[in-house]
């Protein structure tokens, strides 16, 4: 399954504590990118000031936690891209309560869902896998935060069919969720990405009570957890993705939360780093507290960064500040008039949104 490429990044702002989220469709090629690769390094040598966005495009859909009688039950924890390879518009929204509903921004509807076995809690892991044959990507979804080990449901994946088919009965077809066995261990999830050709999810942990380090795989095909590193992690922040074109996995560093590039072909021990980029300059007191990293298609990503700024009150260095966007181009050169040969990183355009009344969230 291809990949299309996007034109828009999709952007979920909550509303200070009102239970109240908007979506926002920011135009990548408007607002983060020049019309070709020269002009964008030609604007690199001049030390571009990083506009201020005054305001998110108008909002395209509006959401709301539902009420209840659980103090969080009804919020919104997870916003999540449907499909993702073949289109930017279909948005699955999850609440702690476990029900879920699809936005299709283009045609401005909603699809009821099926409702998740057991609730995910705050921002779980949320990986879309494109299997052969199917329709549809699978969904898979964890809770990262605390992984009994203990049986329970807390992994699983949405699947577009039945089970055993892609089709339904007399030819109906649907969306269901399928509970997956979670890790062997009591864990808190930190980092994660596919490997083995798309088929085998593999995540990091902090194991309790002893606080150790160990890397698992999960075979989707097999539906079978094995240890892939004992006494070591995957070496990025968050979420890497695997780029074909490359033959590289792309994410930040947990130590510079800068941009790298990693050989994860080998899981029996620690990945290789291949390459590094300062993706984004910043004063010291700039903290990073969320990172994403969204394949656009055709070579372009965007990085979306939301900052604290470490000075000044307590309250200062613990509030999320703003949030930046930045467009980049990676670009494989051939040493012809390059004295760069090898992979390199084209940085096109960034915009900073200073939160007010409204945080970013989610970054689709």
């Amino acid at each position: 399954m291809g990949r299309m490429i996007r034109r828009f990044v999709n952007m979920v702002a909550e509303r200070g504590s009102s239970g109240m989220y908007t979506l926002h469709r920011l135009d990548v090629w408007k607002h983060l990118f020049y019309p070709s690769r020269a002009a964008a390094e030609a604007a690199n040598k001049t030390n571009v000031k990083v506009p201020i966005l005054p305001w998110l495009p108008a909002p395209v859909m509006r959401f709301e936690s539902s009420p209840t009688a659980f103090w969080d039950a009804g919020r919104l924890e997870m916003f999540a891209l449907v499909s993702p390879r073949s289109g930017d518009d279909r948005i699955l929204c999850c609440n702690t309560a476990g029900h879920t509903m699809l936005y299709h921004a283009d045609s401005n509807c909603i699809q009821a869902m099926p409702d998740l076995n057991c609730g995910k809690g705050f921002m779980p892991m949320a990986i879309s896998i494109a299997r052969p044959g199917a329709l549809e990507e699978d969904l898979y979804v964890m809770n990262t935060a605390t992984n009994l080990g203990d049986g329970s449901s807390c992994f699983e994946v949405l699947k577009f069919g039945s089970p055993g088919s892609d089709l339904g009965p007399m030819g109906l077809s649907g969306w269901r969720w399928d509970p997956l066995p979670p890790p062997p261990i009591a864990a808190n999830i930190c980092s994660h990405t596919v490997v083995g050709g798309g088929s085998t999810i593999c995540v990091s942990a902090v194991t309790s009570p002893s606080s150790s380090a160990v890397t698992f795989c999960f075979d989707t095909m097999k539906g079978e957890w094995t240890q892939a590193g004992d006494g070591w992690v995957l070496p990025f922040d968050g979420a890497a993705e695997y780029v074909p074109d490359l033959k590289l996995w792309m994410g930040f560093s947990t130590d510079s939360q800068q941009l790298c590039a990693w050989d994860l072909s080998v899981m029996d021990k620690p990945p290789t780093l291949q390459h590094s980029w300062m993706d984004l300059k910043t004063p010291e007191e700039w903290s990073a507290s969320r990172l994403s990293l969204l394949n656009l298609g055709g070579g372009r990503f965007c990085i979306a960064k939301t900052f604290r700024v470490m000075s000044g009150t307590w309250a200062d260095s613990v509030e999320d500040k703003f949030a930046v966007l930045t467009g980049i181009e990676m670009v494989t050169s051939r040493g012809d008039n390059d004295p760069e040969e090898g992979l390199k990183m084209v940085r096109h355009k960034s915009i900073r949104y200073m939160f007010t009344n409204e945080m970013i969230r989610w970054v689709l």
